[in-house]
């Protein structure tokens, strides 16, 4: 744990939902200054890291967990930045890998070389070779 001041010295980014900016993406230029002087603050609070909150600390958790309304321009500009971080997140398309298909008939079953069959020779693949010429 940590003091305030620490993470108040830190600028907050967002590349992955704000990539152009927080301007850009819909917050506006007051909104974006105060989530950048803010926002590594804000996320410490959530996780519970910061060691000597305030009472608006106390209350910007609240506001977050819907237990109280935005008072401030910071709570107002993160609850805007919340919203269209959750907004960006639901229209964006899921990233799923497709599983694998297995090489036999039965699921989950894997192919193994049969031990048996043999392999191809120099020789066989050169009388292969000349019989197909």
């Amino acid at each position: 744990m940590l003091p305030r001041d620490h993470y108040l010295k830190q600028t907050f980014q967002d590349a992955v939902n704000f990539p152009d900016g927080f301007e850009k993406g819909g917050l506006s230029d007051v909104q974006a200054r105060l989530i950048r002087k803010h926002g590594v603050l804000i996320n410490a609070l959530m996780l519970e890291e910061v060691s000597d909150p305030t009472s608006d600390d106390q209350h910007i958790l609240k506001v977050i967990a819907n237990q109280s309304s935005p008072k401030s321009p910071i709570e107002q500009a993160w609850v805007k930045y919340l919203a269209i971080v959750k907004t960006r997140q639901a229209s964006a398309p899921t990233k799923t890998k497709p599983k694998p298909k297995p090489k036999t008939g039965e699921p989950g079953q894997e192919v193994k070389p049969n031990e048996t069959d043999p392999k191809p020779t120099k020789s066989t693949k050169k009388a292969a070779k000349s019989d197909a010429n």
